[in-house]
């Protein structure tokens, strides 16, 4: 079965060559910085195995394999705590805001809690990169396993304005990445905005949405539950292949928000119109 997030979501999951490398002791009583950056992950080596780790902010993602936590800034602007425990020992970090790439720390190797001989130092000087891409791959694969698809075999595509349709959702805790296809069956380029998202709440009782959950909704359905009250959602990040939809392409994208309620919900999906034809999806997630 061939199962693809969107490319800008898989590439925020991979590891670049590392261009800033810290070899230092572990020091449990002093709190390591560690400088971050959007779209990277930033490692951090222990000397044994992780039995637990716990970041402050939902605004970061953490995984961990093995002797590596991997962690990645969500968004700009955050900084917070986080606390990584081995059999032996506590380390804790404080995780600077998102910078710039130079600035980042890419991999912090504490593997030895004490200070190495001058040979054996100049010998570990390069980490090992297959331990490096086994953590990307990890949280590659975490991120497979959680993905579920969209059905959209019910909505009918427009052979002459610009359709959406939602693909492919992964749920992490009480966020939610939605990966969607914008394409241009027509005979001029669209500009692709980022999308609003909204919330739709039908005003009649007893509409029971589990019979729908990952279903996109034709417009005739939306039609049938009435009116009702909307709210906007906010999304914390966009991604998009292409902003630029030529007549006859396609360009996939995808966006993270948080859910508001653990239980199915009417999410609409505002993309800028297309002249004067409205850009929009409807599905039950």
């Amino acid at each position: 079965m061939k199962i693809k997030m969107a490319l800008a979501f898989l590439a925020a999951c991979s590891v670049v060559r590392a261009q800033t490398i810290t070899h230092q002791p572990i020091n449990p009583n002093t709190v390591t910085r560690v400088a971050t950056a959007i779209n990277h992950i930033s490692l951090i080596e222990m000397p044994e195995p992780i039995t637990n780790a716990a970041i402050g902010s939902e605004d970061f993602r953490i995984e961990w394999h093995g002797n590596t936590v991997a962690l990645k800034p969500l968004r700009q602007g955050q900084s917070t705590n986080l606390f990584i425990w081995t059999e032996h020992g506590q380390s804790s970090y404080e995780i600077l805001a998102p910078a710039e790439v130079a600035t980042a720390a890419f991999v912090i190797d504490q593997t030895e809690s004490r200070a190495l001989p001058p040979k054996q130092a100049e010998a570990q000087i390069r980490v090992d990169e297959t331990e490096i891409q086994k953590a990307a791959d990890a949280l590659i694969a975490q991120t497979m396993l959680q993905s579920s698809p969209v059905n959209s075999r019910g909505v009918k595509s427009s052979k002459d304005h610009v359709n959406v349709r939602i693909s492919e959702i992964v749920r992490d805790k009480d966020a939610l990445y939605v990966r969607y296809v914008v394409s241009n069956p027509g005979q001029h380029p669209y500009r692709l905005s980022d999308p609003a998202v909204v919330t739709f709440v039908p005003a009649a009782s007893g509409i029971v949405l589990s019979a729908l959950k990952g279903t996109q909704l034709f417009s005739q359905k939306l039609t049938e539950f009435g009116t009702g009250s909307m709210t906007a959602v906010p999304v914390r990040e966009t991604r998009l292949s292409s902003r630029d939809v030529n007549p006859g392409q396609s360009v996939e994208g995808v966006l993270c928000f948080k859910q508001t309620e653990d239980k199915p919900q009417i999410y609409r999906f505002v993309f800028a119109n297309d002249l004067n034809h409205q850009v929009d999806a409807t599905a039950v997630l």
